[in-house]
C-alpha cells in the first residue's frame, strides 16, 4: 500500500497560519551593486554625449554653417554689433554679428584715396541697404572663402552681390586691388 507522502509535522500550520505544503517558494534576485553603478554611469555618459551633439529644442544646429533666411529691415549704421544694419557697400551686421558679401569688391569709404571713391562707397552703401530691404533673402556661407563671416546673399536665386556689380556699385571679387579713382 502507498505510504503517506507527508511527514507527521507537515500537516501543522506554521507561525503565519499557512500549511507547510501550501507555501510557494519565491526567488529573490539580487543585482550586484557594481553592475548597477556601471549601468548608471553609462547612461549618464550617453545623455551628456547626446546633449552635446543634438541641438536644444528650437536652436539651429550651427549658425555659421546653415543658410539663413533674413526678413529684417536694414538701416545704415556704424556699429558692427547692430541688429540689422548696413556698415559699408559689402558689410552688414545682423543679430549682433558682422558679415561681408563674399562675391564682390567695393570702394572703401574709410580709406578712400580720392573723393570719387568715397562718393561711390556711400552710394554703394545706400544701394545695398535698399537691396536688403527689398524683401526676404537668403544668406549662405561661402564655401570657397575660409572667413566664417563671408556670405552669399540670394533673393529668388539671384545674387545680391551680382546685382551690386550690374548697378556699378561693386566689381567681381579678385585678389588684385582695384583703383576706384581711375574711373
Amino acid at each position: 500500500m502507498a505510504r503517506n507522502l507527508y511527514d507527521v509535522g507537515d500537516r501543522h500550520p506554521d507561525e503565519s497560519g499557512a500549511w507547510l505544503n501550501e507555501k510557494q517558494e519565491t526567488r529573490t534576485r539580487v543585482v550586484p551593486i557594481g553592475l548597477l553603478l556601471v549601468a548608471l554611469a553609462l547612461a549618464i555618459a550617453v545623455a551628456l554625449l547626446l546633449a552635446k551633439i543634438l541641438p536644444a529644442h528650437g536652436e539651429p544646429m550651427n549658425a555659421d554653417a546653415a543658410p539663413m533666411t533674413i526678413t529684417d529691415q536694414f538701416a545704415l549704421c556704424d556699429d558692427a554689433k547692430g541688429d540689422a544694419c548696413v556698415l559699408s557697400a559689402s558689410t552688414y551686421a545682423w543679430r549682433g554679428r558682422h558679415y561681408h558679401i563674399a562675391d564682390i569688391h567695393v570702394p572703401s569709404a574709410t580709406d578712400a584715396r580720392c573723393p570719387a571713391e568715397a562718393d561711390r562707397a556711400q552710394r554703394g552703401r545706400a544701394a545695398l541697404t535698399a537691396m536688403l530691404n527689398g524683401g526676404a533673402f537668403e544668406a549662405r556661407p561661402d564655401t570657397a572663402d575660409p572667413d566664417p563671416s563671408a556670405r552669399l546673399l540670394l533673393r529668388d536665386g539671384v545674387s545680391i552681390g551680382q546685382l551690386m556689380i550690374l548697378k556699378g556699385h561693386a566689381k567681381a571679387w579678385s585678389r588684385t586691388p582695384i583703383n576706384w579713382c581711375a574711373g
